[in-house]
């Protein structure tokens, strides 16, 4: 999930099948045509917010009714990089929404009570036009038209009506232990070989995960606490605060095998820690259950698409 706050985007979309593209003010286009102008529009400045506003030129979506899920099967879900084209394949509900919408399945409100496995299969694209624009633009307005285009392919198929709302709930506030904080400072643990083979040219990033068999590891160097609290929100699916006070970049491995000693097999005898317990013994730090303010999507209707 990225970490970048996005935008609050359109709710009312419904030119699903218009070719994306830009939509321009007529203006005048010399002094002598000004006067004959009513009304002057301002240019937007520099620092606005980007609007996004591209919209799938075609799109094939239908319900696989010949999933076995006991014979097990695939799930994805993804642009194709740069482009406008989207695939999807089994991919449920909440994942189509959560996407769309920026937020994790458990910020969703209202979801269908639909079978389980009930997923969707989707092609969808924009023009040439469209895929030269995406192409251009930076990664955080990728982001927002690649969700502006699947909320309007939710409200033209699905016919889904959503809304958000900030409601009291239950959240985690991550603090020092009593002990404090066992982070490296920056630079104190330099990569692996690894992995620098494992990313080659691109840079190390501040943290990355590593998975042997069932015990993985999150791996920081130079890692900010906030990218710390975003992968906790995901590990333990509901919102993290930051309440540690610490402001700087720390390098740190995070051995965890599962999020808590309940998630174990009783005569699982490995040694390795829960997550939760794991964040204690190897990083000074804990999660402390509270209560607080969570961001939500509500649903207020979606049904199934009809057959194209």
């Amino acid at each position: 999930m990225t970490e970048a706050t996005l935008p609050k985007l359109n709710f009312g979309v419904n030119a699903l099948f218009v070719a994306a593209g830009l939509m321009a003010l007529a203006v005048p286009s010399s002094p002598g045509q000004a006067g004959a102008a009513t009304a002057q529009v301002s240019p937007l400045p520099s620092d606005a917010p980007y609007v996004a506003t591209m919209t799938f030129d075609v799109a094939s979506v239908r319900e696989n009714k010949n999933v076995d899920a006991s014979a097990g099967y695939t799930m994805s879900g993804q642009f194709v990089q740069h482009t406008t084209t989207y695939r999807a394949t089994n991919w449920p509900i909440e994942n189509l929404i959560s996407f769309a919408y920026g937020v994790a399945p458990y910020q969703l409100v209202g979801l269908p009570d639909w079978p389980w496995p009930t997923g969707f299969v989707i092609e969808a694209k924009g023009d040439s036009d469209a895929d030269a624009k995406m192409a251009a633009l930076t990664k955080d307005q990728r982001w927002a038209e690649q969700q502006h285009m699947l909320q309007a392919l939710l409200e033209e198929r699905f016919k889904l009506k959503a809304h958000r709302e900030t409601r009291e709930g239950d959240i985690y506030n991550l603090v020092v232990g009593k002990g404090g904080p066992k982070l490296g400072a920056a630079g104190s643990m330099p990569p692996s070989a690894d992995e620098l083979k494992m990313f080659g040219d691109h840079p190390v990033p501040s943290l990355h995960q590593k998975c042997d068999g069932q015990v993985c590891d999150f791996i920081g160097h130079g890692c900010e606490i906030g990218r710390l609290v975003s992968m906790l929100m995901g590990m333990f699916g509901r919102p993290v605060i930051d309440k540690t006070g610490l402001t700087g970049k720390y390098d740190f491995v995070l051995k965890y095998k599962r999020r808590w000693d309940r998630d174990r097999d009783a005569d699982d005898l490995d040694p390795t820690p829960p997550m939760d317990r794991a964040l204690q013994e190897e990083l000074g730090l804990k999660v402390e259950a509270a209560k607080g303010p969570v961001k939500v999507v509500v649903i207020d209707h979606v049904e199934k698409p009809s057959e194209n």
